[in-house]
C-alpha cells in the first residue's frame, strides 16, 4: 500500500516522498481541571466539553533531493491535513516543527513533520445548501456544528434555529452569521452590533430553522464535524 498525506494543498507523492506507515487515527482527549478539596478523597475532576489539539508524526523519505525546496515550503504554516488512512475527513492542523536542508540529507534522507492537529475531523467536500422557511436540518456528524449562515434581505429579520431567536437589524443587503469565527459581518464590515442573540449552533441529529421578516434567501455552510 502506498500511504499518502495531502497539506497546504500538495500530495506527499508529488513530491515524491515515501511513507512507511502513517500514524494511527486518534480520539482527542476532552479538556480537564482538577481540584483538590480539603476533607475530600481523591480530587474533583470538571470539563467544561472543550477538546485538546494532538500530536501526529509522520515520516518521510525523500525520493528526489531536487524538489527540497518544495518540501520545505510545503511543510509550514496553518492548512487543511489529510491522510490517505482516512481519505473522507480532513483535519485543521499547523506544522510544529521546522524541516531544514540539512536534516533530510544527514538522516538519509528522511525527516519527521510534527502535525498539531485540532480535534475535530470535517466533510472533505463540503456542500451549502439553501434553507426553507420552517423546516429541518439533520446533522449526521458526531458533534454539535458551528454554521456559517448568510441571510439575504432588508430590514430587520429574526432567525430562529431550535427555537433560539437571533435578531439581525438593519440588514441592507446580507449578513454573515459565522458561529466558530463568533462574528457577523457583511463584507469587511462587522455588524456584531447590528446582531442581538447567541451565535447558532446545530446539534446532533434534528434541528429546525425558520425566519420573520424580509429574508429573500438563507444559504449554510454547516460545517458538519466529527470527533
Amino acid at each position: 500500500m502506498s500511504y499518502y498525506v495531502i497539506f497546504n494543498g500538495v500530495d506527499s507523492r508529488d513530491l515524491n516522498l515515501h511513507i512507511e506507515m502513517l500514524p494511527p487515527k486518534v480520539s482527542p482527549q476532552q479538556r480537564y481541571t482538577t481540584t483538590v478539596v480539603s476533607g475530600r478523597h481523591g480530587v474533583l475532576t470538571e470539563t467544561d466539553g472543550t477538546f485538546e489539539p494532538y500530536t501526529q508524526s509522520v515520516e518521510f523519505t525523500a525520493l528526489d533531493l531536487s524538489k527540497l525546496d518544495k518540501i520545505c515550503s510545503v511543510f509550514k504554516g496553518i492548512s487543511w491535513l489529510t491522510l490517505s488512512n482516512e481519505l473522507h475527513r480532513k483535519y485543521k492542523a499547523r506544522v510544529a516543527n521546522a524541516i531544514e536542508f540539512s536534516q533530510i540529507i544527514r538522516l538519509w534522507r528522511k525527516f519527521i513533520v510534527q502535525f498539531e492537529v485540532q480535534p475535530f475531523g470535517y466533510e472533505m467536500q463540503p456542500q451549502n445548501f439553501i434553507a426553507t422557511n420552517n423546516s429541518k436540518i439533520f446533522n449526521y456528524g458526531t458533534y454539535e456544528s458551528e454554521p456559517k449562515i448568510t441571510v439575504y434581505g432588508t430590514g430587520d429579520i429574526t432567525l430562529n434555529i431550535n427555537g433560539a431567536g437571533i435578531i439581525l437589524r438593519g440588514v441592507t443587503d446580507k449578513v454573515v452569521i459565522d458561529s466558530e469565527m463568533q462574528n457577523a459581518y457583511n463584507g469587511a464590515v462587522l455588524m456584531n452590533q447590528n446582531m442581538n442573540g447567541e451565535f447558532p449552533i446545530f446539534k446532533v441529529g434534528e434541528n429546525t430553522i425558520s425566519w420573520t421578516g424580509n429574508a429573500s434567501k438563507v444559504e449554510i455552510e454547516p460545517n458538519w464535524r466529527w470527533v
